[in-house]
């Protein structure tokens, strides 16, 4: 594969990623914007894991890596610390790890 097809493959991943994370944090935006999407995301990293190089880089590197949005998930979890909801710390990280490990497991059941 090129330098050009790679670079290529991953720009048009990550513009299509970018515009679904941003279309989620408009609907359902929020906290299950950010859920959604990270769990998206896995769910396309569980598919491509083992394609050819211009697929991965394409969905992988691109989709996947433009959509998925650990540092807003911090960030929420960082202000729920802040105003001490434990309960809602404790259960979103879980949400976040269990639905995305099951993801990544369906995406490669897609494949």
């Amino acid at each position: 594969m090129t330098a050009i097809l790679a670079v290529l493959a991953t720009v048009v991943g990550g513009f299509l990623g970018g515009v679904g994370r941003w279309a989620l944090s408009r609907r359902p935006g929020g906290r299950w914007g950010t859920w959604g999407a990270n769990v998206i995301a896995c769910v396309v990293m569980g598919a491509v894991v083992g394609t050819r190089e211009p697929l991965a880089l394409l969905w992988g590197t691109g989709v996947a890596g433009a959509l998925s949005t650990w540092s807003t998930l911090a960030r929420e979890l960082g202000q729920n610390v802040r105003q001490r909801r434990w309960r809602t710390v404790v259960g979103y990280a879980t949400a976040t790890l269990l639905a995305g490990l099951a993801g990544i497991w369906l995406g490669g059941l897609l494949v």
